[in-house]
């Protein structure tokens, strides 16, 4: 029983972790872009500061699938004291629709490990008003190392909202042209419902400068683009 509840927690920190298999969004209702907010390159790199701790997002490489581009990164999300998991994480661009891929995910937690399906949505819409919104729903299948124990299937379904245009002051610098959002994210399996609010403010030719998720707070330090 204790494992079995490890399990579903394992299952409900990764998913609210992560910045697939089946997703509802479609490339055809994207919208004309209004500029660059996610500038990629290969080399593009973005220092954070995490509660006192800085991490980098650097773009490692890029590849082709479908005629699109995907820009992969060294991380997206990172690990706790409760779930050590890894997995690939790129961003796609499609006129005015921002896409982050999630690879299949591995990961380690008092010796239960496990492989997640991997899946893709829509993160940003960089042409929409203030109050509009975008949605998307995608699932997951969810393997472990326990003998007997059936995968475990997740639905999660997203929504995300622009919340304000303007400026923003982050670590004595102010960005502007700066959109606010809210992505809104709820996972279903077995009976079971919890969702996740992150907030994000998207700077114009800079990209991501904060982001707020469970009480964490994220903020950029410094960048560099190609």
């Amino acid at each position: 029983m204790r494992k079995l509840k490890k399990c579903f927690a394992i299952l409900f920190v990764m998913t609210g972790l992560m910045f697939n298999s089946c997703s509802s969004d479609s490339e055809e209702t994207a919208g004309e872009s209004t500029g660059d907010y996610w500038p990629s390159k290969v080399g593009n790199q973005w220092v954070f500061d995490q509660d006192g701790s800085e991490s980098t997002v650097k773009i490692e490489s890029s590849s082709n699938k479908d005629g699109n581009t995907y820009y992969k990164f060294n991380q997206l999300f990172g690990a706790t004291e409760e779930v050590s998991g890894t997995a690939g994480a790129s961003l796609k661009k499609v006129r005015g629709d921002y896409y982050v891929s999630i690879d299949e995910v591995t990961y380690n937690a008092e010796g239960i490990t496990g492989k997640m399906t991997g899946y893709e949505f829509i993160i940003f819409k960089d042409y929409l008003e203030v109050n509009q919104t975008w949605e998307g729903s995608y699932s997951q299948e969810t393997t472990f190392n326990i003998p007997n124990f059936p995968s475990i299937k997740m639905n999660v379904k997203y929504t995300g909202t622009i919340l304000e245009k303007g400026s923003i002051k982050v670590k004595e610098v102010t960005y502007n042209n700066v959109v606010k959002f809210k992505f809104h994210l709820e996972a279903s399996t077995q009976g079971q419902t919890s969702s996740y609010d992150t907030y994000y403010w998207i700077a114009k030719d800079v990209g991501i400068v904060k982001l707020e998720s469970s009480g964490t707070t994220s903020e950029l330090v410094s960048y560099s683009l190609k």
